[in-house]
């Protein structure tokens, strides 16, 4: 764990940003810099961190503060408050998660399996509850719940990743109603394939992050971009529940059968 802290004296507004380093979390860093926001930076990775707090800082004139740390530290909640006590937070984009494991569910060990189901799930509702809690307080402000696609159709193959980024989704969809008394905008985002480090192909991160600012405090979830919207629409509403699984299973198993080839070979 580390904290690190910039000394510029901008006066503006905090939002925090988990897994802001690349991707999806980067373009957010981009957007609220952009928008006079000052960051608090959360990844695992102080290097990287370390670099886009500069960067950030060097061209809005922003203020940043950046603690690397892992989600599934057990001591997470102690250390980000402690290195965000003085702080008005007043946007949290909770995007950082264990990754997606595309496999068979007995050939996931039961330590990752645990420990990707409190990441994905656990954890993200203490953020939320964390940093909701001190909104309420101030009759004020915004979070963003990253979810996935996946969360909107049931994947085998990916069952564990999905399911998580299902309750991601029915707890956020839920909050962005409760949250209104409060003074409180809330959004599942759920982008498809994007355009990351590790993928070459999909949306841009930047599209991704216009679409939740453009859903943000208008409704409760959005689907950025019309083929994911086509998508998540068939499956869910144009086929019975059995025929979209058989569908789904169809072609997750095809994507692993092909990977598995490509090992062997």
């Amino acid at each position: 764990m580390s904290l690190h802290s910039s000394n510029h004296n901008s006066g503006g507004p905090w939002a925090l940003v988990t897994g802001s380093t690349a991707g999806i979390g980067r373009a957010f860093c981009d957007h609220f810099a952009a928008s006079a926001y000052n960051l608090f930076l959360l990844s695992r990775t102080e290097a990287d961190l370390k670099q886009l707090g500069q960067e950030l800082t060097d061209k809005w004139g922003i203020k940043t503060r950046y603690l690397a740390c892992d989600l599934a530290q057990p001591e997470l909640l102690t250390l980000v408050d402690a290195a965000t006590t003085d702080l008005d937070i007043s946007f949290l984009v909770s995007n950082a998660g264990s990754p997606s494991y595309h496999g068979r569910f007995f050939e996931r060990t039961a330590q990752d399996f645990e420990e990707s189901l409190r990441v994905n799930t656990l954890v993200q509702a203490q953020l939320i509850r964390h940093f909701g809690e001190r909104m309420k307080a101030r009759g004020k402000g915004a979070i963003i719940q990253v979810s996935s696609i996946t969360g909107h159709v049931t994947m085998p193959f990916m069952a564990e990743y999905s399911s998580c980024k299902a309750f991601q989704l029915s707890l956020g969809e839920a909050l962005y109603y409760e949250f209104k008394d409060y003074g409180i905008d809330f959004l599942v985002l759920s982008p498809g394939a994007t355009k990351s480090r590790r993928i070459n192909f999909g949306m841009e991160a930047s599209e991704v992050v216009a679409a939740a600012f453009k859903a943000l405090g208008r409704q409760p979830s959005v689907i950025p971009g019309w083929r994911s919207c086509w998508s998540a629409f068939k499956n869910r509403h144009l086929r019975s529940r059995r025929r979209a699984i058989d569908k789904m299973g169809q072609f997750q198993r095809g994507q692993l059968q092909a990977r598995e080839l490509q090992k062997i070979d």
